[in-house]
């Protein structure tokens, strides 16, 4: 299935308007973050990408040791990844999936796994603003985070 297939699929299955911009993206909201799912034709893959806030300006030093170890082997971020926009300093969730393997309930289910683990990783991110500065936050990762590898 392409790309574009596969989100206009999706944006009928949760009720919102197949209406993608110029470069095939399409926005929606979940659970108060803004999510965009990209048709990205260059490498025949769809991202998504959610936006996980502002970084606290303490502390950051501990919570980017939290996200890296949360980004290797995607063992907290379930087959995502964990970044920083250079351009607006903000962090950002990214899901990069191959069309090849792409289609409706299977794209359906990775973007309820997605929102699921945004919506984690901005608590996440909100209890380190919100924690004395003496103190640790409480941590809860998602779980499945080995999406996409082989067990042998």
């Amino acid at each position: 299935m392409e790309a574009s297939e596969v989100i206009k699929t999706f944006c009928e299955r949760v009720g919102i308007a197949f209406e993608p911009d110029d470069d095939g993206t399409v926005s929606l909201e979940v659970d108060g973050s803004v999510v965009t799912i990209n048709d990205l034709r260059e490498i025949d893959a769809i991202v998504i990408v959610g936006d996980l806030g502002e970084p606290p300006p303490e502390r950051l030093e501990a919570l980017y040791k939290v996200m890296l170890e949360a980004n290797y082997l995607f063992g907290g971020t379930c087959g995502a990844t964990i970044s920083r926009d250079p351009k607006t300093g903000r962090f950002a969730l990214c899901r990069v999936m191959p069309c090849v393997i792409a289609d409706g309930d299977f794209f359906y289910a990775e973007v309820e796994r997605f929102a699921s683990t945004l919506e984690t990783w901005v608590k996440i991110i909100r209890d380190f603003r919100d924690a004395p500065p003496d103190g640790d936050p409480p941590m809860s990762m998602p779980s499945g985070g080995t999406s996409g590898f082989l067990a042998v």
